[in-house]
């Protein structure tokens, strides 16, 4: 078809009028007009379909970050919820030698660090800009309460680490302590198993 203008407009070129040259010389103009449009139609087309592939490929991994996360709370939150429980079921022990025995469910603190390696990189790529916005939101209301969770584990495991559960006098107040923590991490894991749930739900069905 362009072959067939371009023999046109020849052909009206040789009868050397000004009309003629005139309309060869905006066709030919028009032809590297469409030509730029064109080229800028299909790299705009590649450029789409490159940031759908990211787009797509971050959701996958932030998908399987969170389902990861949500199984290693799903791992820990019954210990703590026992742990909890039988601190406040437990008699204080009348000496030194009854502590093994009542302190036989305790296994430490066993709190995960949760990972974000795959929010951060959608971030610092530039991806997450393309991620809808109520996910998005969504997304950095989560991650943003993991790290919280993440500290708190840290600093928890930090202060009973180096605790000395023989001292019988200071046995009471130890285990007062941990029970508060275990309080304080099953309500930190349920509300991070239902936001992994929603976030979820939100992936599945914007994507």
């Amino acid at each position: 078809m362009i072959n067939l203008f371009r023999k046109i407009r020849k052909d009206m070129f040789k009868k050397k009028s000004f009309l003629s040259y005139l309309l060869y010389a905006i066709g030919e103009i028009a032809l590297i007009v469409v030509g730029i449009l064109l080229a800028l139609y299909l790299q705009n087309k590649n450029e789409e379909k490159k940031i759908e592939k990211n787009v797509s490929m971050s959701i996958n991994m932030l998908k399987d970050e969170i389902m990861t996360n949500k199984q290693s709370i799903n791992r820990v939150k019954d210990y703590h919820i026992m742990v909890r429980d039988s601190i406040d079921a437990m008699d204080t022990p009348k000496n030194e030698e009854d502590i093994d025995n009542t302190l036989s469910f305790w296994r430490g603190m066993q709190t995960p660090r949760l990972q974000n390696a795959a929010f951060q990189t959608s971030i610092q790529s530039g991806v997450g800009k393309e991620i809808h916005p109520e996910l998005l939101k969504s997304l950095n209301a989560l991650y943003t309460y993991q790290d919280s969770y993440n500290a708190f584990g840290t600093q928890a495991t930090q202060i009973f680490f180096n605790a000395d559960f023989t001292d019988f006098s200071q046995f009471k107040r130890i285990m007062t302590s941990i029970g508060m923590t275990m309080t304080d991490l099953y309500w930190y894991e349920r509300e991070l198993t239902e936001m992994f749930d929603y976030n979820i739900r939100q992936i599945d069905s914007l994507y």
